[in-house]
């Protein structure tokens, strides 16, 4: 269980993100109990017919779709733990090379499959939560059940007062603060988290203003106070566990916060330089490229609601930022799938 919890580079980089491969020994379902195809004996041969099947395929909705990747999940899987118990040294190089050939084509086909039909930005949602390898780990998710009381309790902690200059000082002497401190328990985190908090959602009230602000130092240092905590995990001060779970929490309630406030701004028609609409841009997406399979499977019922709420806020959004950027938004529409497309392409 260590193990999954130890992911600590991937959580660094997006503070601003392995289980038992599945075994497919004969045959593949289509979700209904029926054999896809016959396949045949060798890795490479399981993986050509699953190619086969997969081009056959057109127009899928989002749940089918979602489905069938995470059905690939189980079969390449399957495949390539074969081929690293194959002992013929030639025979493995060559089946290897087959197999990840077959792989590229298979993902090629998925992404036609993406955009074969209009997307959603709840499709997006939809797709990582049903094909996150975390959605049915029972010991996770209870984990987390127990941690979220505390990341409630936070909407109940005032965020700092002041003008954009005093927050911008308290939210860089907190970091400064904690980095001074170093965080060495479970205690340090939490209190840490909770700061942070009332310091980010303070920051988010002025974010309409910080077009031109120099933030690179208070990036730098919020990644080097996740790295405190995962110093501390290293030291058994806390588990990986908590680490990763809190920060994963930690995270998912940012971008809801950080997306929201975004929203609100452009309906306020505070966000009318081009420069602020491309920051905007990249801020709403957020929620949809950054959050990876640990993360969105700890979303709480809530919050999967408040981000469902912002994918269906977000056309609206994007036709306004389209025209402060004088682009015209031709491909808005079709930006989901690629989003969708994008995400295949790290499967």
């Amino acid at each position: 269980m260590e193990k999954l919890y130890s992911l600590r580079a991937a959580y660094i980089h997006v503070m601003a993100a392995i289980p038992s491969a599945i075994l497919l020994c004969t045959s593949c379902s289509d979700g209904d109990g029926k054999p896809m195809v016959h396949v045949n004996n060798s890795p490479a041969g399981t993986y050509r017919d699953y190619l086969y099947d997969i081009r056959r395929l057109e127009n899928l909705p989002v749940d089918t779709l979602a489905e069938r990747l995470k059905q690939w999940q189980a079969v390449r899987d399957s495949v390539f733990l074969r081929l690293e118990h194959d002992t013929l040294a030639m025979l493995h190089q060559n089946a290897v090379e087959d197999c990840r050939r077959l792989h590229d084509s298979i993902r090629m086909e998925f992404s036609r499959l993406a955009l074969s039909r209009p997307r959603t930005y709840k499709d997006m949602l939809a797709v990582k939560e049903r094909v996150s390898l975390y959605a049915a780990d029972k010991e996770l998710h209870s984990a987390a059940d127990a941690i979220r009381p505390f990341f409630v309790s936070l909407d109940c902690n005032p965020p700092y007062r002041g003008s954009k200059q005093q927050v911008m000082k308290a939210y860089r002497t907190l970091l400064a603060e904690t980095i001074c401190d170093d965080i060495r328990c479970l205690a340090d985190l939490t209190a840490y988290i909770k700061k942070e908090d009332a310091a980010f959602r303070a920051f988010l009230s002025h974010l309409h203003h910080l077009d031109g602000e120099e933030l690179a130092d208070i990036t730098r240092d919020t990644e080097r106070c996740c790295s405190l905590v995962f110093l501390a995990a290293e030291r058994n001060d806390i588990t990986y566990r908590e680490a990763m779970i809190y920060l994963a929490m930690r995270t998912n309630r940012r971008l809801i916060l950080n997306a929201r406030t975004c929203i609100d701004d452009i309906r306020d028609n505070k966000v009318r330089t081009p420069i602020q609409a491309q920051a905007y841009i990249w801020m709403i997406l957020q929620p949809y490229s950054s959050l990876d399979s640990f993360c969105i499977s700890l979303l709480s019922p809530d919050e999967r609601k408040h981000l469902d709420a912002l994918a269906m806020q977000t056309p609206d959004a994007f036709r306004v930022l389209s025209r402060i950027l004088h682009t015209g938004g031709t491909r808005l529409d079709e930006l989901p799938g690629m989003l969708i497309e994008a995400y295949i392409h790290t499967l």
